[in-house]
Formats: C-alpha cells, sequence, structure tokens
C-alpha cells in the first residue's frame, strides 16, 4: 500500500467524499499521548470558504 500526502481535497456540490481506511483518511502526527482504538477524539477540519468544523472521530485501527 502507498501512502502519499494529499494538500487538500477538493469537495464538490452533489459529490461526498468520505474518510476511510483505503482510501482518503487522517494520519496524525506528532501526537502527546497513544490512542486508544474505540475511543472518539475530536477534530477540526480547515474549509477555504467554510472556515474550521469540529467533528467526533472513531479511533480505529490502522488497517484497512
Amino acid at each position: 500500500m502507498l501512502f502519499r500526502s494529499v494538500g487538500r481535497i477538493t469537495l464538490t456540490p452533489g459529490s461526498p467524499v468520505e474518510l476511510k481506511p483505503g482510501g482518503y483518511h487522517l494520519m496524525l502526527m506528532g501526537l502527546v499521548r497513544p490512542l486508544v482504538r474505540g475511543e472518539t477524539i475530536s477534530v477540526t477540519l480547515s474549509f477555504e470558504n467554510a472556515g474550521p468544523v469540529s467533528v467526533e472521530v472513531p479511533v480505529a485501527d490502522n488497517a484497512p
């Protein structure tokens, strides 16, 4: 599997984009503590025209 950083994801009205293992996903770097599978963390997504949006995200295994 090849991981590569994408600087941004273009969102088009009417075309959903899903963050999930095996596709677009978040890789968190520089964490101050280990994450625990099953817990929920708060993540803030930044949008060019809508500003920041906070979402609650479940912590999952790193394998698809």
